[in-house]
C-alpha cells in the first residue's frame, strides 16, 4: 500500500508517496507542472518486488509549498540537495523537469547516487519550440494578459483533457481518466495557464545552456519515449553522448511520461540499472 506523508527538504514542506522494502531506496521526480502521482503505478510495482521507494512533489507543484521568487533552477537543485542529504544513497530517476533535477544532482553528489534513471530530459531539445522559450525574457504583463483571456469553464476543461491525454501519452486513447481528472483540477482558470507557461519559459531560459559540463559517474540508463511530442529523441541521444558508459533506452509506444504509459518497461530499467551499481 502506497503510505502518504509529509517531510521537509530545504524549508519546503512536501508530500512524499512510499511504498517500504529492502535495497537501496528509489526517488522518483515528477516533471514539470505534475506530481507524484505520476509515479503510483511505479510505486505499485516495487512494492510488489519488496523495494523500497518514495516520490515527491516538487517545489510549487502537487501539495508542495509554492517556490519562492527569483530563479527557479536554483530552488529545484537545493531542494535535490537536501532530500540527497537526508537519504542517500539512492537509485534517483526523473522524469522531465525531474530527470533535469536529477542529472543535475548525480553530477554534483556523486557519492549520494548510486544509479540514475533520466526519462525523457528536456534540457538538451533544440527543436522549434525549445528555441522560442529561451529566446527572449517575456514581460509580465504579457502572461497577465494571457491570464485574462477568456475562457469558459467547460472549453478549459475539455482544452485541458485532450492536451494532456495527447502530450503525456504515447497514445491518448490509452490515457488514464484518474491521471486526467487530476490535471484538470488542478488547471482551474485561464490564470493557472498563463502562469504554467510563464514558468515554464523561465526555466527554459535558466537551462538553455543544457547539460554541458556534467559528469556523472554511476550506472545511468538514459530513457525516452519514441512517441514523445514535447521533447524530441534527440535530446535525449545528446545526453547519452554526454555521460560515457550511460545506456540508452528508446521506448517505442511510450510519450513524454513512459512511467505512465510504460510502469513495467520503467520498473525493469530501475531494477537492473540498480543491480549494476
Amino acid at each position: 500500500m502506497i503510505a502518504e506523508t509529509r517531510a521537509t527538504y530545504n524549508g519546503v514542506d512536501t508530500r512524499v508517496l512510499s511504498v517500504s522494502g529492502h535495497g537501496t531506496p528509489v526517488v522518483l521526480l515528477h516533471g514539470y507542472a505534475d506530481s507524484a502521482d505520476t509515479w503510483r503505478g511505479v510505486l505499485t510495482r516495487l512494492e510488489a518486488l519488496g523495494r523500497n521507494a518514495f516520490a515527491v512533489d516538487l517545489p510549487g507543484f502537487g501539495q508542495a509549498d509554492g517556490r519562492r521568487r527569483g530563479p527557479l533552477l536554483p530552488q529545484f537543485d537545493a531542494f535535490a540537495d537536501a532530500l540527497l542529504t537526508e537519504h542517500g544513497p539512492v537509485i534517483l530517476v526523473g522524469n522531465s523537469l525531474g530527470a533535469a533535477t536529477a542529472v543535475r544532482a548525480a553530477s554534483r553528489y556523486s557519492e549520494s547516487v548510486t544509479a540514475l534513471v533520466a526519462l525523457d530530459d528536456p534540457l538538451n531539445a533544440h527543436h522549434g519550440l525549445a528555441r522560442l522559450a529561451r529566446s527572449r525574457d517575456i514581460p509580465v504583463c504579457f502572461w497577465r494578459g494571457v491570464g485574462r483571456i477568456p475562457m469558459p469553464d467547460k472549453v478549459l476543461r475539455w482544452a485541458t483533457r485532450q492536451g494532456v491525454a495527447r502530450v503525456l501519452y504515447g497514445h491518448r486513447s490509452t490515457a488514464d481518466p484518474l491521471v486526467l481528472a487530476q490535471w484538470t483540477a488542478a488547471i482551474e482558470s485561464q490564470a493557472v495557464v498563463a502562469t504554467l507557461a510563464r514558468y515554464a519559459c523561465q526555466y527554459a531560459r535558466e537551462t538553455r545552456g543544457g547539460h554541458r559540463g556534467i559528469h556523472v559517474g554511476c550506472p545511468t540508463a538514459v530513457v525516452h519515449g519514441a512517441r514523445d511530442r514535447i521533447i524530441p529523441v534527440q535530446s535525449s541521444r545528446v545526453l547519452h553522448q554526454q555521460i560515457p558508459g550511460s545506456e540508452l533506452v528508446i521506448l517505442p509506444d511510450s510519450g513524454h511520461c513512459p512511467q505512465l504509459d510504460d510502469p513495467d518497461a520503467v520498473v525493469r530499467l530501475v531494477v537492473r540499472i540498480g543491480e549494476t551499481a
